[in-house]
């Protein structure tokens, strides 16, 4: 598969004073198999004092579904609540997915605001804090897994949905799949967050010179809409397409918080970098409370050495995840 998409991007950056500045961009893209899209953006900075500044923007924004997401295929047996199920995830324009409830995909579209503070007015030190809001319509994610329910002969059996989800599967020739998922416009999600980075450098000695890094980041994701059942499926009595698991792997999957730690030293040819990373902790969601698996937060440790010869050669010898940190 494939898809051909062409983008031009225009910024305008104007001081309207001395401490006082506007940005203004716009973006149009053209895919060949989903149109065309204007985007923009417009910023602000203001700084009323000397090493004082604040900053904010708002943007559009707008992102085509991928080719795997359209065309991605696959077959696995999962172990679902301690039974073995052959299952597939199926392309959205099949007929089998059709009618399971696939419908074709379209764009998410979002909208962001960012409000910050920028300080450098101590020395050698920079500071800054950030607050964003980033709201997606119409995100693209995976369905649950669909169930299907037959007898001892292959039969659907049992009652709506998973007796449905038989009666397709078998009517497509997948008599030996036990569920089957797609990709589907899911939800509308907002994630709002914070992020600080501060950065110091100062001399040691008469050589030598040192750079510390600090970073926090929190940020919280939350569904404001699930769309409902579509196609066939959606007169389907007790139909989901996407519940509890799924939902909770969007906003519980990932950290919500991340510090980052960093040293680096550099003396004459030789210099050194050490870095550390905390990542929050997340939840390995199951079908139900008692199938959930939560992982601790964990840090993650890096270190380089490194030597330069000659003026034009270095080389480094270093470890990525020092301790070897696993979740």
């Amino acid at each position: 598969k494939d898809r051909r998409n062409i983008s031009a991007y225009a910024e305008l950056h104007a001081d309207i004073s001395d401490n006082f500045s506007l940005q203004a961009a716009g973006r149009f893209e053209d895919y060949s198999d989903f149109g065309s899209d204007w985007n923009g953006k417009l910023a602000a900075r203001f700084e009323p004092a000397d090493g004082f500044a604040l900053r904010g923007a708002i943007a559009t924004g707008f992102r085509a579904p991928s080719l795997q997401q359209q065309f991605f295929a696959a077959s696995a047996t999962n172990n679902v609540n301690g039974v073995l199920l052959e299952t597939v995830t199926l392309p959205v324009n099949t007929p089998v997915a059709i009618a399971l409830g696939a419908i074709p995909l379209q764009p998410e579209t979002s909208l962001s605001y960012s409000a910050g503070l920028v300080v450098t007015a101590i020395p050698q030190l920079s500071l800054t804090v950030d607050l964003y809001q980033v709201e997606i319509d119409d995100r693209i994610v995976v369905t649950e897994n669909l169930q299907a329910s037959r007898d001892a002969a292959g039969n659907p059996s049992g009652t709506n949905p998973a007796f449905r989800v038989a009666q397709i599967l078998n009517a497509a020739g997948f008599n030996t799949i036990n569920a089957a998922r797609f990709f589907v416009i899911g939800v509308d999600t907002r994630t709002r967050g914070v992020d600080v980075v501060a950065t110091y450098r100062m001399d040691v000695g008469s050589e030598g010179k040192l750079g510390l890094t600090a970073g926090f980041n929190y940020n919280k994701t939350d569904v404001q809409r699930v769309l409902a059942a579509a196609g066939p499926l959606a007169n389907v009595p007790g139909i989901v397409l996407f519940g509890r698991q799924e939902t909770l792997r969007l906003t519980d999957g990932q950290p919500r918080s991340k510090i980052n730690l960093g040293v680096d030293y550099d003396r004459g040819a030789f210099g050194m970098t050490l870095r550390t990373n905390r990542y929050g902790k997340v939840l390995g969601a199951g079908s139900d409370l008692f199938l959930d698996v939560p992982l601790g937060a964990k840090w993650v440790t890096d270190l380089e050495l490194r030597g330069t010869f000659m003026d034009k050669f270095t080389i480094a010898v270093g470890a990525n995840n020092l301790f070897d940190v696993y979740p």
